[in-house]
């Protein structure tokens, strides 16, 4: 007689569990990978005015230039046409900030204003355009690499981390 009572307990607390647990509202998950990406996207977000996010680890900067966050062991994907890339780790792996613009006379443009300063082990150049890499720690500035229309490079070699401007030549 015991047995059944407590089988009937058990069957009901079972039951009470489960209903509670259908009913209770969904929790948002805070952890994880995309949880990671998306903090360094508010962090990008509040600490560069104008800059905005405009899809999941996609940050968009007033000037147009994009940085791309891809969740840890995931890539950013390739440069489009039309644009060059810098890549946070060598193969085009980590973060992606992408540019299309340039001037006549050259275009200089600062990684710092991104984030990106020292940050760049690869490249590529899918536009018209020739881009030249600086490293503004030395006096002078130091020419570390020409991103030639086209070129591409899965290592920047004895330059890995060292870019922190550019100029850019409209082709």
């Amino acid at each position: 007689m015991k047995t059944r009572h407590l089988v009937q307990a058990a069957t009901i607390a079972g039951v009470a569990t489960m209903a509670a647990a259908f009913a209770a509202p969904a929790q948002a998950t805070t952890s994880g990978p995309q949880a990671d990406v998306q903090q360094q996207v508010n962090q990008i977000t509040a600490s560069h005015p104008g800059a905005h996010q405009t899809g999941p680890g996609t940050v968009t900067f007033s000037d147009g230039v994009v940085l791309t966050i891809p969740a840890a062991g995931a890539a950013a994907g390739v440069c489009a046409s039309g644009s060059y890339c810098f890549f946070q780790y060598t193969n085009y792996g980590g973060r992606k900030l992408t540019f299309k613009d340039c001037g006549a006379n050259g275009l200089w443009q600062y990684l710092t204003d991104y984030g990106f300063g020292n940050s760049t082990s690869s490249w590529q150049n899918y536009s018209k355009n020739t881009v030249l890499v600086y490293d503004q720690a030395t006096a002078p500035p130091t020419t570390l690499w020409t991103e030639n229309p086209g070129g591409e490079s899965t290592s920047t070699g004895n330059a890995d981390n060292k870019a922190d401007a550019f100029e850019t030549f409209c082709g």
